[in-house]
């Protein structure tokens, strides 16, 4: 089994430049994806023409935090405040394509940064999962094409919780995505899940010969930290989970 070992979240905070620095410089990650829109995106692509990684850095979408690069997105009640993301489009909005032409125009603000930065990656995902609504599904897969976007990430292992709902939505959006044609792996998970899928020895993920694991390594004082767990230090947790001895890849090998 080989692993796509992104960090997520470059870009977000100076915490997780320097975090996805270290973790890049050290091993602990194979790539990552930043976020176009916030004040730490320059110094993100400073750090990544600094150590010669520009062609490791994919796209992560944000509709959550900072500020969005247009003006339309901001109008809108469930996704801005104060000219601030404030991203709550509960179930109704989240489901039926409502919006599409302001968030799209977002997104491909934010495409069309990432891409004038230099970066070449061409793979994309998102931040807390939000391409898995219907309307930024929907807005982002024209953008896809139009960009030439090579790979994606799919959507998460842990969103199949056995509820009916979700098994059936899932499937749509997986049938959905499919007809672009970008690269994929099956299977991605946070590290905690990962391992705990390896130690139930989970079909879904035993049977794949490439599968993607996501971080958001930030840097505190000389502690490298993976901030999606809460704080479980990244060297320990890698080497806990046996992901240290596993070979890493990046999108452009699948």
């Amino acid at each position: 089994m080989k692993i796509i070992l992104n960090a997520d979240d470059f870009g977000m905070t100076h915490e997780a430049n320097l975090g996805i620095e270290k973790a890049m410089q050290e091993g602990y990650c194979s790539q990552t994806s930043v976020v176009a829109n916030t004040n730490y995106f320059d110094e993100a692509v400073e750090i990544a023409q600094k150590h010669g990684f520009m062609d490791k850095v994919g796209l992560h979408i944000n509709l959550f935090d900072g500020t969005p690069l247009t003006g339309g997105i901001k109008k809108l009640k469930k996704y801005a405040r104060s000219d601030m993301f404030d991203y709550r489009p509960g179930i109704i909005y989240s489901h039926l394509p409502f919006y599409k032409d302001e968030i799209g125009e977002e997104l491909e603000a934010q495409i069309q940064k990432y891409k004038k930065a230099g970066f070449s990656l061409m793979n994309i995902d998102s931040h807390h999962c939000a391409f898995y609504d219907i309307p930024v599904l929907f807005a982002l897969i024209p953008l896809l094409k139009k960009y030439r976007f090579e790979s994606v990430r799919y959507i998460g292992n842990s969103y199949f919780n056995g509820k009916w709902f979700r098994e059936k939505y899932g499937k749509y959006w997986i049938e959905t995505m499919d007809k672009t044609g970008l690269r994929h792996v099956n299977y991605s998970s946070s590290v905690a899940t990962y391992d705990k899928n390896m130690k139930k020895r989970n079909p879904k993920l035993i049977r794949e010969k490439n599968v993607e694991v996501y971080v958001h390594p930030v840097l505190i004082g000389d502690h490298l930290i993976d901030n999606y767990t809460g704080g479980t230090h990244l060297k320990e947790s890698f080497h806990r989970t046996g992901l240290a001895k596993k070979q890493f890849i990046t999108s452009k090998d699948i």
